[in-house]
């Protein structure tokens, strides 16, 4: 008969087993973590010690100044400007640039002969570089010698001049915005779509939903839930994140009508010279995309439905 004491040795030795598969995984991942650490934890928890300071780059002298930068901050209107004219761009941006990729998808779907070349040529604006297609744009919304203004003029209508109104260069940074996501929201709902059988769609049909938006509202939209939640929140971190074209065709203007949060992060650090006031700007920013990315996080482990 077996006693306790002859199984404990077997025991023992499944546990040191465990262990040295454990040391290895960690040992292997060593790497990993200690580049994580380098290059994302080390510079945010360097962002939030110069936040907490009136440093200005080229000083080689500092003072701590506690919450002051963030209280400056609430009481700086060029910083509520900036974040609403983000929360405006993004508003605009992310509605058309998924819902307009969504119904382009589900017309792609059936086709087979020409699916590949749409893909290439929805797809090629998001391999393009931003700030050289930004000078491309200036000239195609130019209200004096681009072609939509020819049209315009053309047709009796008055030449919209893009950049030099507010409101106008705001909606052409977001056509641009929408150019430039439109393609990649696409090939994340082609995937999705992917999921959807040829029995379910021949079912469909033969229930009555012959129609592309009975189709869309009844049967894709709420079998994509899980890919349009990834896409809505990725297309709010990227719209959050415009830069290049602010940079190159508005630099913020007329008036300050399209300054946006991650340019005016950049204009007060570099710029201004104010670090310690940018670095604030720069920790509010990063809650902005860390609460996004939790929402991702949160709703992709749970089963979604519309």
């Amino acid at each position: 008969m077996t006693s306790l004491s002859d199984l404990h040795p077997q025991s023992s030795a499944v546990a040191s087993k465990r262990f040295s598969y454990a040391a290895i995984a960690h040992l292997f991942a060593a790497p990993a973590f200690l580049l994580l650490i380098a290059t994302v934890v080390a510079p945010i928890f360097v962002v939030v010690l110069i936040s907490l300071t009136d440093y200005r780059l080229g000083r080689l002298t500092l003072n701590f100044v506690g919450l002051g930068n963030y209280s400056r901050m609430i009481n700086d209107p060029f910083f509520w400007a900036a974040l609403r004219n983000s929360a405006i761009y993004t508003a605009i941006v992310v509605p058309v640039s998924v819902f307009g990729a969504l119904c382009v998808a589900v017309l792609l779907d059936g086709r087979r002969h020409s699916r590949r070349f749409y893909e290439i040529v929805y797809f090629l604006p998001v391999t393009s570089t931003l700030t050289a297609m930004s000078i491309v744009w200036s000239y195609l919304l130019n209200g004096h010698i681009g072609p939509l203004a020819s049209l315009l003029e053309a047709l009796g209508l008055p030449a919209l001049d893009f950049f030099a109104d507010g409101t106008l260069a705001l909606i052409g940074l977001a056509i641009i915005g929408i150019w430039h996501l439109f393609g990649f929201n696409l090939i994340l709902f082609l995937a999705g779509l992917t999921v959807i059988s040829s029995e379910l769609k021949e079912a469909s049909a033969l229930d009555g939903m012959d129609g592309f938006w009975d189709r869309l509202r009844y049967l894709t939209w709420p079998l994509l839930a899980p890919t349009t939640i990834v896409v809505v929140v990725l297309s709010c971190i990227q719209s959050f994140q415009v830069f290049d074209t602010v940079a190159v065709l508005t630099n913020g203007g007329p008036y300050g009508a399209t300054e946006m949060l991650l340019h005016k992060i950049n204009t007060d650090t570099f710029t201004g010279m104010k670090a310690g006031y940018g670095s604030a700007l720069t920790v509010v920013y990063l809650l902005l995309i860390g609460t996004f990315s939790i929402v991702h996080v949160g709703l992709s482990n749970r089963k979604a439905h519309f």
